[in-house]
């Protein structure tokens, strides 16, 4: 879309800067490149003016009113000139570059890789929950030339936006967590999901790279038989490369952990629920890939402790709350129930409404609700929403 030259000129600016870019004028320090982003509710454009007037070296603009205007850098669309700035700047640093994907467990598979990592070298993962196609292009353009490893989320919630990303990074190693009933308001069924999370795997053998693969998820399973090169994990099979046993799962993760069949010890880990140690599994696997010895691996994949509302544990007096609260789906509060629901002793569950459900949400939400009444829990079960009380008007709370 934007010729060359013009990113190359922008990628000047990029360099002069000492490597600062700005997307919101509320944040923007003299000096920095700034972007006019267009939204659905905003348009960054109608800040132009005042990024210069605040002492931005480089306004980048895509108004066609502002196409004559010389001090400005007209594109034809900056969010597309922002990923392909980052793609650029990605494609000069010397790190490894790691891409995480799947329906569930992005964030904390890739905060778990981070702190594996970081027992070899300075690391860059993505920000929150920069995995957009914003927030990737952003993350990109933070590396820097002592960074040994990039670990770059890649989140999705429609059609052709998984490749726009995977694009941009020049994959060494790629994984996809799992595949399940994310945002079918915008993919329509699992089918059209497991079809757009794919696109991790096609990047890794465009770059003749490495995958991780999830052996107990059939998905991925099938999909991975094109990948030349790959490590498996798995809960369930013991031939995967990386397997483990689980103890107890709640209120943290007791179990054994096994490399290529020969038993590496017994480890506790913070994190609560079966379904977090696949991603202990996938952190644990990139720490091997990249030297670590099976037993340290894990043992900083333990060092992890959930502190962003995922997986997290809170006292409120004599009150013991488990916190797990984010854009949840189908698949990932059946897990969170599943495992919940092991706990002894008393307990209530309070579950919020899913959203960007579409037309499947009435039957997921009541799906949701009849795995409770099958665990017995649905007489300390408070459901909260609209999408709830839809569903499952008759239950009394």
């Amino acid at each position: 879309m934007e010729n060359t030259s013009v990113i190359d000129e922008i990628y000047r600016y990029f360099v002069a800067s000492n490597y600062s870019v700005c997307t919101d004028s509320r944040s923007m320090k003299q000096g920095d490149v700034f972007f006019c982003i267009c939204g659905e509710k905003y348009d960054g454009n109608l800040f132009a003016e005042e990024a210069l007037k605040m002492g931005a070296m480089a306004v980048i603009v895509d108004h066609p009113e502002l196409r004559e205007r010389k001090e400005f850098i007209w594109v034809e669309d900056s969010i597309f000139a922002l990923q392909q700035l980052g793609k650029i700047h990605a494609s000069q640093m010397p790190c490894k570059k790691i891409m995480v994907g799947g329906s569930n467990g992005k964030t904390t598979t890739k905060e778990v890789s981070r702190n594996v990592l970081e027992g070899i070298g300075a690391v860059l993962a993505t920000p929150g929950n920069w995995n957009n196609h914003i927030g990737v292009p952003l993350t990109l353009l933070q590396l820097r030339s002592h960074h040994k490893f990039a670990i770059i989320e890649m989140g999705t919630n429609h059609p052709g936006e998984m490749k726009v990303l995977c694009d941009l990074l020049g994959t060494d190693i790629g994984l996809i967590t799992n595949i399940g009933k994310e945002h079918l308001e915008g993919f329509g069924t699992i089918e059209e999901v497991a079809k757009e999370e794919s696109e991790v795997y096609m990047s890794v053998i465009v770059n003749d790279g490495w995958g991780i693969v999830n052996y107990d998820d059939t998905w991925l399973n099938s999909m991975s038989k094109r990948l030349k090169n790959n490590l498996s994990i798995s809960l369930k099979d013991s031939s995967a490369n990386f397997y483990l046993t689980i103890d107890t799962e709640m209120p943290s993760l007791n179990f054994r952990f096994y490399h290529n069949q020969i038993s590496v010890g017994e480890f506790n880990s913070p994190l609560s629920g079966g379904y977090n140690a696949y991603n202990l599994l996938f952190g644990a696997a990139l720490g091997v890939h990249f030297g670590l010895d099976p037993k340290e691996a894990m043992s900083l994949a333990c060092t992890y402790k959930p502190s962003n509302n995922r997986s997290e544990w809170r006292s409120i007096g004599d009150t013991e709350i488990f916190l797990d609260a984010y854009n949840a789906n189908p698949s990932s509060m059946k897990f969170a129930v599943e495992s919940f629901a092991t706990l002894e002793g008393a307990k209530s569950f309070f579950l919020g409404d899913m959203l960007e459900l579409g037309e499947h949400s009435t039957a997921e939400h009541l799906e949701l609700f009849q795995l409770c009444k099958s665990l017995g829990i649905s007489d300390s079960l408070y459901l909260v929403g609209s999408e709830f009380y839809n569903a499952c008007e008759s239950h009394p709370y």
